[in-house]
């Protein structure tokens, strides 16, 4: 028997299996998967063109703080693998440096197919092998379903499992709807490779460094977002994102392109698809022959999918925005773990961010040494 088992092998999940390893040498701990580590993660990478991850320099899976930059140092990785006043990595550095701090974990390559509680464990269903027992698990999924707008049924999504940025004629014209930073990235990148792309979004492009205020990644605003009630935090979480925002880099490429006339712009809400391209609320028309959503991801998860089946099964609850009730254990039952987006009401804004999961590591962290003797404490 495991005695944690992390299911989903993305940035949290192995982040999350470093930090018990190192906490507690002793126990068993496995990552289970059906992909290669981070492989669903850097999918949607390339879907969307990213060259620097949003998160600042601090935010990394290494253990110290200054790991990223020390990595960097001492492989080569010159200023132009950071950017701006926060370090943003660039996606070569943060990936091969994820690599090597969350290289040696076990991992389990299959699918779990559902989570069911056992008299002093967790019974977990594998889509190949006999069932896994773990007396831990920690769900760490990563991001629900591609979310669609009503008319958006037959459009592509940026971040469809099949999705091919290159697919179609070279003269295809391109209409990228969504205004954060996805669609920015992805208009951009259609742009360079040659296309004819128009950019379609429901207001004007807004900067920001950050998705979130950049106070709830230390304690001068998670603390008070702590002691807040569990039913006030869902506002503060609200008040505190900022979706659909561009960092400075995205929005100066992007005010460059458009007024180069590299990129169309069309500022308006889609009504329909049509064989001809779409049509906006106000009556205007946008010709073309590909649409690509950029519209984020869907806030709770699907009844089909792992999360939600064990939602249901468990009769789990939580905020109308797909938020879990959590202890401060990140507990959704007993010895049944979730971090990421879903665990905002304990860690904040940031939870499915990177810090968000330096913070669930820090918390599980403590449970695996508690659990594993006095010499892991030390150590």
């Amino acid at each position: 028997m495991l005695d944690w088992l992390i299911v989903g092998g993305g940035p949290q999940g192995r982040h999350v299996g470093a930090c018990l390893r190192r906490a507690a040498p002793a126990a068993a701990i496995a990552v289970l998967d059906d992909r290669p580590a981070l492989a669903a993660w850097r999918r949607r990478a390339d879907a969307c063109g990213m060259r620097f991850l949003r998160s600042s320099g601090a935010h990394h899976l290494g253990r110290r703080a200054d790991a990223l930059r020390r990595f960097a140092a001492d492989h080569g990785f010159d200023d132009s693998h950071h950017l701006g006043y926060y370090r943003r990595p660039s996606r070569a550095l943060f990936e091969a440096h994820a690599e090597q701090a969350t290289a040696g974990l076990d991992h389990i390559a299959t699918r779990a197919q559902a989570i069911e509680p056992a008299a002093d464990h967790w019974r977990i269903a594998a889509a190949d092998g006999p069932p896994l027992r773990a007396r831990r698990v920690v769900l760490a999924r990563g991001p629900n379903a591609p979310a669609r707008p009503a008319w958006g049924g037959a459009a592509e999504h940026v971040f469809d499992a099949g999705f091919r940025a290159d697919a179609g004629p070279a003269g295809a014209r391109v209409a990228v709807v969504g205004g954060g930073i996805t669609g920015a990235q992805l208009a951009l990148s259609l742009a360079a490779a040659g296309r004819d792309v128009c950019w379609v979004t429901r207001s004007a492009p807004r900067a920001a460094d950050f998705d979130s205020d950049p106070c709830y990644a230390g304690a001068k605003c998670l603390a008070p977002f702590a002691r807040l009630p569990l039913a006030d935090r869902s506002a503060a979480l609200a008040a505190a994102r900022l979706p659909g925002t561009l960092p400075p880099d995205v929005m100066a490429r992007i005010t460059a392109a458009l007024a180069a006339g590299e990129i169309a712009w069309r500022r308006g809400e889609v009504a329909a698809q049509d064989d001809a391209g779409l049509r906006l609320a106000d009556g205007r028309r946008i010709d073309a022959d590909r649409v690509i959503l950029a519209t984020g991801f869907e806030p709770r998860p699907r009844a089909d999918s792992l999360p939600g089946a064990t939602i249901a099964r468990l009769g789990l609850s939580g905020d109308a925005t797909g938020h879990l009730h959590l202890d401060d254990t990140l507990e959704a039952a007993p010895g049944l773990h979730v971090v990421g987006r879903p665990a905002s009401l304990q860690l904040g804004p940031m939870a499915g961010n990177i810090r968000g999961a330096r913070l669930a590591g820090q918390r599980l962290a403590a449970i695996a040494a508690a659990e594993d003797g006095p010499l892991a404490r030390r150590a």
